[in-house]
């Protein structure tokens, strides 16, 4: 079985070929940019572009899997691309905006449902993985942290239930190396919820030395964001923000009941990340 990830330069893509290379499965990596991939040596590498389906040619050509993430401008024709080329099942790194209600009015939830439905309607089989919030959203504010030990947000009190980009790539290892997860739509969170604060908190303490909050206005912080994240970004980052202050998101236990163990918490990403604030 060959197993082909998109997006291997990925927080979660390049910890799925690492894993698949310790299984000792054949694998081969995609990026459209093949310079920025450090995969070992035994993983066979393809450049290929998500907006030009017939790039992935080569590098599906007698494949079984596909490890795909849904940032796709196109998502029928690369589907396509996938049932010509004989793929036969295909796990997805959507998002759980799409359990929400009125995702599909929502920019995030529409675009992962757009992709999700093409695989359905393509006969493919299929796991569509449904992660939170990532833990490694707070690797934005490394450059406050480093620089001023303060974090700049307009909505310290917003709760969310990150999770580690290792256990969203545990439950793809599960879904790519067998059938136990065909068709299955698990939602992933960390193991608790935290206010944004707290995260700020719990960066401090790990490595060593206090971090605060530097509370702003909502205008200040889209003009902020602005300058490095494109705007449509910005203002889905700060809605949802605003959207959680005072709420009590579901903390899921699909990492506990697939793997058997507890979900890693917040306090170990940033032990695993510690060069980003130092």
């Amino acid at each position: 079985m060959s197993v082909v990830v998109v997006g291997a330069s990925g927080a979660v893509g390049s910890l799925v070929v690492s894993g698949l290379v310790e299984r000792g499965l054949p694998v081969r990596a995609t990026s459209r940019d093949p310079r920025k991939l450090s995969a070992p040596p035994q993983v066979e590498v393809f450049a290929a572009d998500l907006n030009e389906p017939a790039s992935f040619g080569p590098a599906l050509a007698g494949a079984d899997r596909v490890f795909l993430y849904a940032d796709l401008e196109d998502p029928e024709a690369l589907v396509a691309q996938l049932v010509r080329s004989g793929i036969r099942d295909v796990v997805l790194l959507s998002s759980s905006a799409v359990t929400l209600p009125g995702a599909s009015d929502d920019f995030n939830g529409s675009r992962f449902l757009r992709v999700e439905r093409a695989i359905e309607a393509s006969g493919l089989d299929y796991t569509f993985l449904h992660p939170g919030g990532f833990a490694s959203n707070a690797a934005r504010w490394s450059w406050s942290v480093k620089g001023e030990s303060t974090v700049p947000l307009p909505y310290p009190e917003a709760v969310q239930v990150p999770i580690h980009e290792a256990d969203i790539a545990d439950v793809a290892l599960v879904a790519l190396t067998g059938d136990t997860l065909s068709g299955a739509t698990p939602v992933l969170t960390g193991p608790e919820r935290l206010t944004l604060r707290e995260q700020v908190t719990t960066i401090g303490e790990v490595i060593g030395r206090t971090v605060s909050v530097i509370e702003q206005t909502e205008a200040e912080s889209v003009a902020m964001l602005s300058q490095y994240v494109p705007e449509v970004w910005v203002r889905q980052i700060v809605k949802d923000w605003r959207e959680a202050v005072g709420t009590e998101p579901a903390v899921s236990g699909e990492y506990a009941r697939i793997m058997g163990r507890a979900s890693r918490s917040f306090r170990e990403w940033v032990g695993d990340h510690m060069e980003l604030f130092r």
